[in-house]
C-alpha cells in the first residue's frame, strides 16, 4: 500500500477532469459579461439613435418656409411630416410604442422666449423640458435675441434591459429612459406659427 507522500504524488501527477472543472468555474462569469456586453452595446447603440432622431427631426423641421397644424400627412408641409421623419431615422427603435417625439416653437417677440406652438407624438408620459406653453423654460448657457426663433425637438425612449444588467444601467429595476434634444434656427422663416 503506498504511503501519504505517494498518494499526494499520485493526485499532483494526475489532471483528469481539471478542464472540466476550470470550465464550471469560468462559464457563469464569462456568460454574464457576455450578456452585459450586449446590454451595453443596445445601451449605446439606442444613445445614439435617439440623438440622431432628435438632431435629423430638428433639420428637417427648420428646412420648412411653413408649416400647417396637421397630423395626416396631405401636403407635405404638415407637422405630422416630421413625426413620420422621427419614426424613419429611429428604426429599428419602435419611437411610437415606447417613446415620444416633442417639437417645440419658441421665439422672442418682445416679450422674452416664449412657447408659440407644441406638437407631441408618441406614447404618453415624460413632458417636455422647456414648457408647453408660455414662457420657456430655455437649457442653461441658451439665449434668444429679440425676433429669433428656434425649434425644439425633444425625444425620449424607454429601453428594456437584460435581467443581468438591470443594475448596471439605472437604478430602477425594469428600463432606462433615454432623452436627448436638439435645437435648430429656422432657415427660410420664423415658424412662429402653424398654418390651418
Amino acid at each position: 500500500m503506498p504511503g501519504p507522500a505517494s498518494i499526494l504524488e499520485i493526485l499532483r501527477s494526475d489532471r483528469r477532469g481539471l478542464a472540466a472543472l476550470e470550465f464550471a468555474i469560468i462559464a457563469p462569469v464569462v456568460i454574464l459579461l457576455l450578456v452585459g456586453m450586449v446590454d451595453m452595446t443596445t445601451y449605446v447603440s439606442a444613445a445614439l439613435k435617439v440623438e440622431r432622431v432628435a438632431s435629423g427631426t430638428a433639420d428637417v423641421g427648420t428646412q420648412y418656409d411653413r408649416l400647417r397644424d396637421g397630423m395626416t400627412v396631405v401636403k407635405g408641409d404638415e407637422v405630422g411630416v416630421l413625426f413620420l421623419a422621427a419614426n424613419q431615422i429611429a428604426l429599428p427603435l419602435d419611437l411610437p410604442a415606447k417613446g415620444a417625439v416633442l417639437i417645440t416653437c419658441v421665439a422672442d417677440q418682445g416679450n422674452g422666449p416664449q412657447v408659440m406652438w407644441q406638437r407631441r407624438s408618441g406614447r404618453a408620459g415624460p413632458t417636455g423640458e422647456i414648457g408647453s406653453s408660455g414662457a420657456a423654460k430655455l437649457p442653461a448657457g441658451f439665449s434668444l435675441r429679440y425676433g429669433e426663433s428656434v425649434l425644439f425637438v425633444e425625444v425620449y425612449y424607454t429601453l428594456h434591459p437584460y435581467v443581468f444588467s438591470i443594475g448596471w444601467l439605472s437604478d430602477t429595476d425594469k428600463a432606462v429612459d433615454l432623452r436627448r434634444m436638439a435645437v435648430y434656427r429656422p432657415r427660410f422663416g420664423t415658424l412662429t406659427k402653424l398654418e390651418p
